[in-house]
């Protein structure tokens, strides 16, 4: 559960920190990937109690809840779901589909009704260019959401082993729940994954196992082959799940995102340069400056510094420092001549949005000595003073130095005058309106 919810947190951080500033074009489908779309949320029974709790109260085995559940009525839910066809499924409504089902009590689901539900996703179509499902315009998810019980974990023996590559995702995608993976499920995909093809499901596995790279070598070794794969998309998922903070320490992930961050794909380049810094490694340092000193990368930048600042500033919760990472940062914005994509401006925005009670409550002031307010500040100053540079970084500038700063932010008004635009002008002072009454 701490799994998924320490993702969650670094999720919304970075998705608060680009908004500030506006839209960013760079934006990952870390959110994406990290909502596992529908599948874990349509488990819903599992995300209020754990699969042995469950077991200890019914006073028999997993195995055996398993065994019964699969003998009793698997073949009458695989009869009814084949008097279903996509043609059906296109005219029904949610309600029709559970009418279908004819479940007992909706609000207590048997596993074998859950998956008869879940089977029906084999009714949805598949986005191969994207590599997506639209599960929340579906009926079935509609259906789901009316429903309580019923465990994919339980049922990961099914789902794995589809024929419809929709069915076996949204095993892929729910394995690793609020609890984690159990090793029992873990070891169904990596067996499952041996003679998997599908592009769509691959992706799905990626996104599931993306926490358990410690767990199991067999899925450090699939997550690694997945960072070859000729689909980019694919690719571009793998460099989350390897630059992950339940990566650290495992064996050849530093050596791998360093690797994708040369991909001949951008949008891979600009999830590994980013991701990277979760790793708390500064060997990811040097390779993330040579990409900042390239001006035809300028499209990357900003993912490069908002890796940098993962190590430096860590949020949202400060617990980690890098002094080396913090020099790159401060080098870059420092380095002219400028222009309207050097610095990149929502490089800026990954450190704008802190609070100084945060960074407080967890004495990161302290640990990061090498944070010094005044030369920070100064920086910021330089670039919102600079002509030539986008007016979207001098307003991000502005809040970086409210945020990280506040006893300097007065200070930025000569700069904001000194550039010759009006809008800095006006930005400058509808901040420190709004920071006035606060």
């Amino acid at each position: 559960m701490r799994k998924r919810l320490l993702t969650g947190a670094l999720v919304i951080a970075m998705v608060a920190s680009l908004s500030a500033c506006g839209d960013s074009a760079d934006t990952t489908t870390a959110t994406t990937a990290a909502a596992t779309e529908a599948a874990t949320e349509a488990d819903t029974e599992a995300a209020t109690e754990s699969t042995e709790a469950q077991v200890k109260d019914e006073g028999v085995t997993e195995e055996a809840t398993e065994a019964a559940s699969e003998e009793t009525t698997e073949a009458g839910s695989e009869a009814a779901s084949g008097e279903l066809t996509k043609e059906k499924y296109d005219s029904m409504t949610a309600e029709d589909l559970l009418a279908m089902a004819n479940i007992q009590d909706t609000q207590n689901l048997t596993d074998d009704e859950y998956y008869w539900l879940l089977d029906t996703y084999k009714f949805v179509d598949i986005d191969y260019d994207k590599l997506e499902m639209d599960y929340f315009n579906s009926i079935t998810y509609a259906a789901l959401k009316q429903c309580k019980g019923g465990s994919s974990h339980r049922i990961m023996d099914r789902l794995v082993t589809s024929e419809y590559p929709q069915v076996r995702g949204v095993g892929y995608g729910s394995v690793s729940g609020f609890f984690g993976a159990s090793d029992k499920n873990v070891d169904k995909l990596v067996k499952a994954l041996e003679s998997e093809t599908d592009e769509y499901c691959l992706f799905k596995a990626v996104d599931g196992l993306s926490n358990e790279m410690a767990k199991d070598p067999k899925v450090a070794e699939f997550i690694f082959k997945m960072a070859e794969h000729p689909n980019p998309l694919i690719r571009k998922r793998t460099a989350i799940a390897i630059g992950n903070t339940w990566s650290i320490g495992v064996e050849g992930t530093v050596d791998k995102i360093i690797e994708l961050m040369h991909d001949e794909d951008i949008e891979v380049r600009k999830n590994a340069v980013e991701y990277a810094g979760k790793l708390h490694d500064d060997a990811v340092v040097e390779p993330i400056v040579e990409i900042l000193n390239d001006p035809a990368q300028a499209k990357v930048h900003g993912s490069a510094i908002r890796g940098l600042a993962y190590m430096w500033l860590d949020f949202p919760f400060h617990k980690e420092t890098s002094e080396a990472a913090y020099r790159a940062t401060m080098d870059y914005y420092s380095k002219t001549p400028r222009n309207q994509d050097v610095p990149a401006w929502d490089g800026i925005g990954a450190f704008d949005t802190v609070s100084e009670k945060a960074l407080t409550d967890n004495d990161w002031y302290s640990k990061a000595t090498y944070f010094d307010p005044d030369e920070f500040s100064s920086i910021m100053a330089d670039v919102i003073a600079d002509p030539d540079v986008n007016w979207l970084a001098r307003g991000c500038a502005m809040k970086a130095v409210h945020s990280l700063a506040p006893d300097h932010f007065d200070s930025l008004e000569d700069a904001a005058n000194a550039c010759g635009d009006q809008k800095a002008v006006d930005e400058f002072n509808k901040q420190k309106e709004k920071y006035a009454s606060e």
